[in-house]
């Protein structure tokens, strides 16, 4: 098997490859990631099923898992039907990366980045487990999404058993929105400039709690951290309100707003407000809410929510989905550079003010 340093990948993100299974035997004294009986560096890539997903592993003590599922272009060989409508995160995998590039050089630790390659309208790993029949009656692509789910649950697993006696990690699904005003709207971009764009700058937070649950008072909402993908770190700190989580001043969408991210929920935008003039009407002329994405099936499997159709996990890896725009995060290398800069500062404030970690923040 060919193991490639995270530069190379860089290079060559398109190429991935082999079918792997998670095998159980890690001992948390070495510097190992043991994947179906092979052992693997921090730095080195766990390659999925036919070049089509792969994982970057991180140090085993590196409290930071980036999961990017939807900047795929790859079609398969043979070509994977398309079998969905929604269209790709374009350049969240370069974002990923030059947020893992700015972790490691502020905390000396390597974070985890879990990729699928294959293009989303032919396999999205967000997909839920009883749509998948149905949807990938194409092998490659059935097994392209228990690939990525793979990788993906091992990783976590690795990180659950170092993190069982330690502080606890975050796993951060990186995703893309294209959601747009009625009419071009003013926005600040990263360079300081006023703009206008009818794309909404906002990036979405999602937590697993329904639009609906997003727009209600801070009474309702604190009555909900069972049922969110952040429902561990609510469990550490009790007398915190849950309110104070989503959308309060250390939220971690607080703490982008810090950092000039404009986010949702955060302490600006609180909840989902309906504006027919900023966003529509429906079919009944009702006035439409601000436009949300509230965390997919990864977010709400693979954090700690313990309500729900979809649970997590039993322990202190907590998840949170971040919708971003491409205007001030995605969209060039200039863009990029700054709010990777922004994201990895808040991340680190994140887990310093609810981990209990001590990293500097440069």
């Amino acid at each position: 098997m060919k193991l490639n340093k995270i530069g190379v990948v860089l290079l060559a993100l398109p190429a991935i490859a082999l079918a792997l299974s998670f095998k159980s035997n890690f001992n948390p004294n070495e510097n190992l990631f043991t994947y179906q009986g092979k052992s693997y560096k921090p730095g080195d890539t766990v390659y999925g099923y036919k070049s089509y997903t792969k994982l970057v592993v991180g140090d085993n003590d590196a409290p930071l898992l980036l999961g990017v599922p939807h900047d795929g272009t790859v079609v398969g060989d043979p070509e994977i039907p398309e079998t969905g409508t929604t269209g790709r995160d374009i350049n969240t995998l370069p974002l990923a990366f030059e947020i893992a590039s700015n972790f490691k050089s502020a905390t000396k630790k390597k974070p985890w980045i879990v990729i699928n390659t294959i293009a989303r309208k032919r396999v999205d790993p967000n997909t839920f487990p009883n749509e998948v029949d149905k949807r990938y009656t194409d092998a490659d692509a059935k097994e392209t999404y228990l690939s990525y789910h793979s990788l993906l649950s091992a990783a976590r697993a690795q990180m659950a058993m170092v993190q069982k006696t330690g502080k606890g990690a975050l796993f951060l699904d990186l995703h893309g929105q294209a959601h747009s005003y009625q009419s071009a709207q003013p926005y600040l971009s990263v360079s300081g400039k006023m703009l206008s764009s009818k794309f909404i700058d906002q990036t979405e937070l999602g937590y697993g709690l329904s639009n609906y649950a997003i727009s209600q008072s801070d009474e309702y909402l604190n009555r909900l951290a069972d049922s969110s993908s952040i429902a561990a770190i609510a469990k550490a700190h009790p007398s915190v309100p849950f309110s104070e989580l989503i959308r309060g001043p250390y939220s971690f969408g607080g703490l982008l707003e810090a950092q000039k991210v404009v986010a949702v929920p955060g302490t600006v935008i609180k909840t989902l407000e309906q504006n027919s003039a900023l966003f529509g009407t429906d079919a009944n002329g009702n006035a439409k809410k601000r436009p949300y994405f509230n965390g997919g099936y990864c977010t709400r499997k693979y954090g700690t929510a313990l309500l729900g159709l979809t649970v997590g996990l039993g322990d202190n890896i907590s998840a949170i989905k971040a919708e971003t725009p491409g205007i001030t995060v995605r969209n060039n290398e200039p863009i990029r550079t700054v709010a990777a800069e922004r994201f990895c500062r808040a991340i680190i404030s994140f887990l310093n003010k609810w981990y209990g970690y001590q990293y500097v923040i440069k």
